[in-house]
């Protein structure tokens, strides 16, 4: 008798551990990334994901990525990126003349327009950027710019807006004084002040 009923508590366990198991694998997939976040034109996603390595790697691993199909252009890149192949960037200037006044050659003139309007001028501002305000560890304040300061990336710098002063001069340029704009990192003051020198008010044309 009592070995009826340990049967039969054993099969019950068994049984309750099989109808957990079987919930357990019946619930839906949990994505490993928000893939809806990126919301771009398809032919874009593969310059995306060469971008976003980290990304890409999630997608590989995910069975619920949509953009699988993207993975197996891994290798093409914007234009701007270190290691950039020119036969694989996203575009190239396509010229049919060119002016003698400012290039030689049509191959020239397709450069000088790549650096000037496309992804080269990104390119060189990115190889111009300096650290002007370092931090001293991770989660510090930041400060980097390229040649003139025509370009900068900060992170956890503050303006302090609380007392704004108005006036009717039209190219005021103190607006903000000592101590109210900054944060925690070493500033190279000389190096910041030397980049100043394309400086001008804010116009239109």
């Amino acid at each position: 008798m009592l070995l009826l009923v340990a049967l039969g508590i054993v099969f019950s366990l068994t049984a309750a551990a099989t109808e957990k198991a079987e919930v357990t694998t019946n619930k839906p997939a949990v994505p490993l990334f928000n893939f809806s976040r990126i919301y771009l034109p398809p032919e874009h996603v593969p310059y995306f994901l060469n971008n976003n390595k980290r990304v890409a790697k999630l997608c590989h691993l995910d069975p619920l990525c949509p953009f699988k199909d993207a993975l197996q252009s891994q290798s093409v890149c914007w234009g701007y990126e270190k290691n950039c192949d020119s036969k694989k960037r996203f575009s190239y200037p396509v010229c049919t003349k060119a002016d003698s006044g400012w290039v030689q050659s049509l191959d020239a003139a397709r450069e000088l327009f790549w650096k000037q309007a496309d992804f080269g001028y990104v390119k060189e501002r990115i190889a111009e950027l300096k650290t002007l305000c370092k931090p001293d560890k991770p989660g510090d304040s930041s400060l980097r710019c390229s040649s003139h300061t025509r370009f900068c990336r900060a992170t956890n710098l503050y303006l302090d807006l609380r007392k704004p002063r108005r006036s009717h001069e039209r190219y005021k340029e103190d607006f903000t004084h000592t101590g109210e704009i900054g944060g925690h990192c070493q500033l190279n003051r000389h190096a910041l002040a030397a980049e100043g020198d394309h400086k001008s008010p804010l116009q239109s044309w």
